[in-house]
């Protein structure tokens, strides 16, 4: 696969299209296999009594260690979703990837931590606690 992207790179604008496709769309499989895979290994270890990590993160806890990182302490709720799911920070009872309405709910939840404007989700302040 690499080796003709590479080619591609070196000739043409429609083969580089082209492959660029071809190699966005093996990138959307391994994702999907990989979500599968993890969906497996979830319902394994539950089968097995061992589905309880450690020590999991709450969703709250997980964005505001998000968005402490953050240089503004702010990111769409969207955003949030996506980052809590490719850190693996938090995951729904069932095992399944959390979604942006839960991002929503749990800021307008925590209003003491998150300041909610639109689907912007801001980190409070301690001076505005």
């Amino acid at each position: 696969m690499s080796d003709r992207l590479l080619s591609a790179l070196e000739s043409s604008r429609g083969e580089i299209e082209a492959a660029l496709r071809e190699a966005e769309e093996e990138l959307a499989a391994l994702d999907a296999r990989r979500e599968e895979l993890e969906r497996l290994i979830r319902r394994g270890r539950a089968a097995l009594g061992s589905d309880i990590p450690s020590r999991q993160m709450t969703l709250h806890d997980a964005l505001k260690a998000i968005l402490e990182e953050q240089d503004d302490r702010s990111m769409t709720v969207r955003e949030l979703a996506e980052e809590v799911n490719r850190r693996g920070l938090y995951r729904k009872r069932d095992g399944s990837p959390v979604e942006a309405n839960q991002v929503h709910a749990r800021a307008k939840n925590y209003p003491a931590l998150f300041i909610k404007d639109g689907p912007t989700v801001r980190l409070r302040d301690d001076a505005e606690s």
